[in-house]
């Protein structure tokens, strides 16, 4: 069996073509929906989630890793109603915070009331969850997100494409 380029390196050191994203979106959501290349590149374009990758294929700047899992939470997102515009601040956030994230994901949780966004551990920051929960904000809609499953999940299906590609 030949070696392949990406056999010893961690999902989060890749970079993925427009297409090997294209194919990690299609699964996540199913294919139930339309993830088109024009699509992703109205993204890039307006800068919601635009490639940050060092290298190029075909003259385009690949994507990242963080660019993949924010386009993965960016369309589970959208799939539950909420507003892509909304998610600029969101992204910007979550794109700082991503490398520590991706170290300890099975217990961060993100949480919103629809204006602030809060990555919280669900164990070490149980206080920070019940002032969110609770606060001087209480009776407002607040929304829990599991971002580390969802971390958990884009690492399987990159490996999994992995495997089907060597």
């Amino acid at each position: 069996m030949a070696e392949n380029e990406y056999d010893n390196v961690r999902p989060i050191e890749r970079e993925f073509s427009a297409k090997e994203v294209q194919s990690v979106l299609r699964t996540l959501t199913g294919d139930t929906e339309k993830i088109g290349l024009a699509l992703l590149n109205y993204y890039a374009r307006t800068e919601l989630v635009p490639a940050t990758g060092r290298t190029r294929h075909r003259g385009r700047v690949k994507y990242s890793y963080a660019d993949v899992v924010l386009l993965c939470w960016l369309f589970r997102m959208k799939r539950e109603g909420l507003p892509v515009n909304r998610f600029r601040r969101g992204i910007a956030y979550l794109r700082k915070r991503l490398p520590k994230l991706y170290q300890h994901p099975k217990d961060m949780i993100l949480i919103t009331d629809g204006k602030q966004l809060f990555l919280k551990h669900r164990v070490d920051d149980k206080e920070g969850i019940a002032e969110v929960m609770t606060g001087p904000r209480s009776g407002q809609y607040v929304w829990a997100y599991s971002i580390g499953c969802l971390i958990e999940e884009v690492d399987r299906v990159i490996n999994e494409q992995l495997k089907k590609a060597a």
